[in-house]
């Protein structure tokens, strides 16, 4: 168990994301947020649904809209981290989210996924 992935909004506000990968489809502590650029972290009170591998910022969300994507499937916030919603259950282990707001994501099989987030 551990962190797989860390972003940054800015030069305050990050996210952290992972979980036990031996466990990939069940909830635990796999998210904490930081508002002081690393200093201190602190565990939202809503988690994801399981372990995710990638994390991200959605660049046109202005800091409150992340991806976060595993095996177990992907989950959207749009209050940033505090509270995710499931965006569908196919695996991928990889993330990432153009300026445009559109978000791709890399799976076993050579599966990719497009989501555009606007």
């Amino acid at each position: 168990a551990g962190v797989f992935s860390i972003a940054f909004f800015d030069q305050s506000h990050g996210i952290a994301a992972g979980g036990d990968y031996r466990k990939e489809r069940e909830p635990g502590d796999n998210v904490a947020l930081s508002s002081d650029g690393g200093a201190t972290w602190t565990l939202p009170a809503a988690r994801l649904r399981s372990f995710r591998s990638a994390v991200a910022y959605v660049p046109s969300g202005r800091g409150e809209t992340l991806l976060a994507v595993g095996p177990g499937g992907s989950d959207i916030s749009r209050d940033g981290g505090r509270t995710w919603s499931p965006v569908g259950d196919e695996g991928f282990h990889a993330l990432g989210i153009a300026p445009d707001g559109t978000a791709w994501a890399v799976g076993e099989k050579g599966a990719v996924g497009k989501l555009e987030l606007r």
